[in-house]
């Protein structure tokens, strides 16, 4: 199950991408040398784009859904990211929260708001 800080903030219907995180290379030629140097200067973090819905019975229990994203964890520290694969990723940041502007009611889960977030792999 996914998780943040090992708590489940994603709500139902989650999905995350975490593509492969980038090397950085210092590639270096020289007059008369035929070849190039090329020397890895480590990884640069990466993205994790992830969607889902956030619910809640009551418009209240919605809103505290959302306040995880909001304010618990929109402080710039980083912590453990666990995605949908199992996969745990240490020193990631909530970097960005965007809800969809409309909350709507379902008859099953109560109050529903689709959301998209974006979090900064720091190594």
């Amino acid at each position: 199950m996914a998780s943040f800080n090992g708590s489940n903030i994603f709500g139902r219907a989650v999905t995350m991408v975490s593509p492969p995180i980038p090397v950085e290379r210092q590639e270096n030629t020289f007059p008369g040398v035929n070849g190039v140097e090329s020397l890895t200067m480590g990884t640069r973090g990466g993205v994790t784009e992830v969607s889902g819905l956030l619910v809640g019975a009551s418009s209240a229990d919605l809103k505290t859904a959302e306040d995880a994203f909001r304010t618990t964890y929109n402080n710039g520290q980083p912590y453990t990211l666990v995605d949908t694969f199992g996969t745990s990723w240490t020193d990631v940041l909530l970097e960005s929260y965007n809800p969809a502007p409309r909350v709507r009611r379902d008859p099953t889960y109560g109050y529903c708001r689709a959301y998209s977030a974006r979090f900064r792999h720091l190594i």
